[in-house]
């Protein structure tokens, strides 16, 4: 029999015929040897309301003393737990649609919180609603960071402004500039040791000096490559690792540490960034479920998410649309708290969630083609190996007691795919459960590409197949 391969890594291609296999909503994870495959292919983790609020569209998070302060819409929630149950309280205004900042310092016995919006800078307060950041002294920032003790507010035209010592205070002197290319800057981020000056051709590096008057900080090394817009970024969050960002060149890269960035894209993924013309379009969500820890880039049309353990890519498609519905996130309250782009509610990433709330997280793998160029294959028989038997035995009925998988195919490299095919997946416990499918036609000289969707939501795991096929004449 002939193997039908399935992808670790999602590579649709260019063009239909081109690609290497999809892997949409779910990932490959490497086995331990000895297993009966090298690799699962499992759905990705879902999603589980934490709450709804009244106010549609998430635009930034910060976590702090067991408060969650969420910038949704025009106003700033506070979400805390208590047991099980989760409480909503409306701060109030916070003026604007777009992506919002958050940064905290040090200070005692209570941090200031600081907010930066297209609008200006903010106080965030516990109970009232923020205020206006009405130092003089501070131009309009695009973002703010906390590094060493300092807010440093990014301003467009390539300074940054350095507060006092764990304080909210702006000296007028107190700045430095980015200036080793033009373009100015479209966010300050600490990371590690640095912060990182990123404008639409450059970062700049900069380290704490100590410097007696002006900024404490010095430029300490330069990079030619900018960043592709101010949100096209993630990974400062607590509790991840590594930054993830768009570059200038329609690149996504990755940096651990250092100072220079990896790219860890494919010319796939690279050409649907360069497609979107307006790059303010594009985002970065980055989360951690079970060890693994995520990077999601997305545009209107196409979330892509890395695995940093792996490198490895998948898709990611909510419910009747062709991007996911996450944006923003932080870790919080045990887990990480994903925001929604176009209702009000507020996600906990969850791997153990085959859902994304009450719609279906649709899994689809799709093989790389069995050729037998340019001659056509009679296939008798396919074969595929599923974990099996992981219905539940008190669920809804049939689609968590009885779930099944649909299998079609393509023989025109991925264009097309026939009717699919209703397979059981199998009851609880019943390993026996075989998924085959018999007589299933001629391929042509472009090969057999399969197809597999599960929306059942249970427990799938697609491990390996084999087809049984005799070579034809051209």
């Amino acid at each position: 029999m002939t193997d039908i391969v399935f992808p670790n890594s999602t590579s649709p291609g260019a063009r239909q015929g081109e690609g290497s296999g999809r892997l949409v909503n779910c990932y490959a994870e490497p086995l331990e040897s000895g297993a009966r495959a090298t690799f699962a292919r499992r759905r990705a983790p879902g999603l589980t309301r934490l709450v709804t609020t009244a106010f549609a569209g998430c635009r930034g998070f910060h976590f702090y003393n067991g408060d969650l302060y969420v910038a949704q819409a025009n106003r700033l929630l506070r979400i805390n737990q208590s047991g099980s149950a989760y409480t909503v309280t409306n701060l109030g205004a916070l003026a604007g649609t777009g992506r919002v900042t958050f940064a905290r310092n040090n200070k005692a016995p209570v941090a200031d919180i600081v907010c930066v919006t297209e609008n200006g800078a903010f106080i965030v307060n516990r109970t009232t609603a923020p205020t206006s950041f009405t130092d003089p002294d501070l131009p309009q920032p695009v973002t703010v960071t906390f590094l060493d003790g300092y807010f440093v507010f990014a301003i467009r035209d390539g300074r940054f402004f350095t507060s006092g010592i764990n304080d909210t205070t702006i000296n007028a002197l107190d700045f430095g500039k980015a200036e080793s290319h033009s373009g100015g800057l479209l966010n300050a981020v600490a990371f590690g040791e640095q912060l990182m000056l990123m404008g639409p051709s450059s970062i700049e590096f900069w380290q704490n000096a100590g410097n007696a008057t002006g900024t404490p900080f010095s430029r300490a090394s330069v990079q030619s490559r900018g960043l592709a817009s101010t949100f096209a970024i993630a990974g400062t969050e607590y509790g991840f690792s590594s930054l993830i960002f768009i570059g200038d060149d329609n690149s996504v890269y990755r940096l651990d540490g250092g100072y220079t960035p990896i790219k860890i894209s494919n010319r796939d993924l690279e050409r649907l960034i360069a497609a979107v013309a307006d790059k303010t379009l594009l985002d970065v969500t980055v989360s951690v479920t079970e060890g693994h820890a995520w990077a999601t880039v997305t545009g209107p049309h196409f979330s892509w998410t890395y695995e940093l353990a792996t490198g490895f890519w998948h898709e990611r498609a909510s419910y009747l649309d062709d991007h996911w519905r996450g944006v923003c996130s932080i870790q919080a309250f045990g887990g990480w708290v994903i925001g929604d782009r176009k209702t009000g509610d507020i996600w906990m990433l969850d791997a153990n969630a085959m859902t994304e709330g009450a719609n279906a997280l649709v899994m689809q793998v799709i093989s790389l083609p069995a050729l037998g160029f340019p001659n056509r294959v009679a296939i008798s028989r396919a074969d595929f190996d599923f974990i099996v038997g992981q219905g539940l035995v008190t669920g809804l009925d049939p689609i968590e007691v009885d779930p099944v998988c649909l299998i079609s195919w393509s023989d025109d490299g991925g264009a097309t795919f026939g009717t699919p095919l209703k397979r059981n997946l199998g009851r609880l416990a019943n390993y026996r459960t075989r998924i085959t499918i018999n007589r299933a036609g001629m391929a042509g000289p472009y090969g057999r590409v399969w197809k597999i969707e599960v929306a059942d939501p249970v427990y799938v795991s697609v491990l390996a197949g084999a087809m049984d096929g005799a070579l034809k004449s051209k």
